[in-house]
């Protein structure tokens, strides 16, 4: 922050209207990613998925939920897409 005129100037700068939409987009995804992997975990087990492990391999199931989540992020995330597209409209671009 600097001092011009012995008035404080802020220096940031507002974001853009992209920048905002992708923030939007990426936030609101990855909120519902958590609760939809929450979910999905809750009723099934990475056993379920990868099959029974030699012994308690973590990282199979840790794997498990790592993908898991990635994709539910991806897909959420087109959702959202899809979503401000359909409220702003071809023309508000």
């Amino acid at each position: 922050m600097s001092v011009e005129g012995g008035q404080p100037v802020d220096e940031r700068r507002d974001l853009g209207a992209r920048a905002r939409k992708v923030g939007v987009v990426v936030w609101s995804s990855f909120l519902a990613a958590c609760a939809g992997t929450l979910f999905l975990f809750a009723f099934i087990a990475p056993t379920d998925i990868i099959g029974p492990a030699d012994g308690s391999d973590w990282q199979d199931h840790l794997g498990t939920y790592s993908l898991g989540f990635l994709g539910l992020w991806c897909l959420a995330a087109v959702a959202s897409t899809i979503a401000l597209y359909l409220h702003n409209g071809p023309e508000h671009k």
